[in-house]
């Protein structure tokens, strides 16, 4: 992770243990990061459903914490992060796979590894 957001991720676990010790016995212990004011789990949709609503107030163009996903791999791979980097950072089983999901990412670092080549081979002549 970035170290910026590391940095975000402990200010918010102290902000949670700053809960947690408001609490008292009324704090549920769990081991999730994301929970209810009270420590409780919640639902994988109520994130879902606060992105959702964050883009719509913001005025943002739509789109869904999974393209989000799908933007930091398309990223890693335009800034030149290898494929088998990208692929365990995904948590896919094997680089098949991230292959063939990011196939257009690829393609155009393809494209701009010929335009390179071609620049090197023209001050050769």
């Amino acid at each position: 992770m970035s170290t910026s957001a590391c940095q975000l991720l402990k200010d918010y676990q102290e902000w949670q243990n700053d809960q947690k010790e408001r609490l008292g016995d009324q704090w549920i212990e769990n081991d999730r990061l994301f929970v209810q004011w009270n420590g409780k789990p919640i639902y994988p949709d109520t994130v879902t459903d606060w992105f959702a609503g964050f883009i719509k107030r913001s005025g943002l163009p739509y789109v869904t914490l999974h393209s989000l996903r799908h933007t930091n791999a398309t990223l890693m791979i335009a800034e030149g992060a290898d494929i088998c980097t990208v692929s365990k950072r995904l948590g896919h089983a094997n680089t098949a796979t991230t292959l063939n999901i990011y196939a257009h990412a690829l393609k155009s670092k393809d494209i701009e590894a010929a335009e390179k080549l071609e620049n090197a081979l023209s001050f050769a002549v």
